[in-house]
């Protein structure tokens, strides 16, 4: 399944905005090294994943994922044929510890997003890749009320580029690592 859909960009790349896309493939084993880089990256591990992961840990999270025996749909974004980042949507209601923290949400979903090529962070695709997966991914897919995020409440590009993309911030919640996230949501229209 390759979802498509066209983005626009901004600064010194604004003459691209009517070439530039993103598109969505679900994640496959081939994909494995290349997240395997991408959670390594030192800009990943400071904003996303916080500490190194090694490939073994990759193959046992994700692996699941991709033979679809665990609820997690993973999904490498790529602009321009190249692929920058990864992408997971999930019923809340498969995770009780987070619907606990969302609160009433059978019906929602929730997305996760990272660029891990860091010569495309700081251009306006982290937001264009959250609206482009929530339209193409989650309202279809899912077929959600709603899609929760929630970022390292520290993680301010990531909480900006979930703003720009029509989501609003909730509270902050604390998760099972001790860590602080921001609980944000964006409803369907109408």
């Amino acid at each position: 399944m390759n979802l498509d859909t066209a983005l626009g960009t901004n600064g010194d790349a604004a003459a691209r905005a009517d070439q530039w896309r993103v598109r969505f493939a679900p994640l496959a084993a081939d994909d494995l090294p290349l997240l395997h880089h991408w959670l390594n990256a030192p800009h990943v591990v400071a904003g996303y994943s916080r500490v190194p992961t090694t490939t073994e840990e990759i193959a046992a999270k994700y692996g699941p994922r991709i033979s679809g025996s665990e609820p997690v749909r993973g999904y490498v974004a790529a602009v321009d044929g190249k692929p920058i980042g990864y992408v997971q949507v999930y019923r809340v209601a498969d995770f009780p510890d987070y619907r606990a923290a969302v609160g009433e949400a059978s019906d929602d979903a929730a997305i996760d997003v990272l660029i891990g090529e860091i010569e495309y962070t700081g251009r306006g695709l982290g937001r264009r890749v959250i609206a482009a997966a929530v339209e193409e991914i989650v309202w279809p897919v899912f077929n959600a009320r709603n899609c929760y995020a929630c970022p390292r409440h520290d993680n301010l590009s990531s909480v900006r580029a979930f703003m720009k993309a029509g989501f609003r911030a909730l509270r902050p919640i604390d998760v099972a690592n001790g860590e602080r996230e921001l609980l944000m949501q964006r409803a369907r229209p109408a």
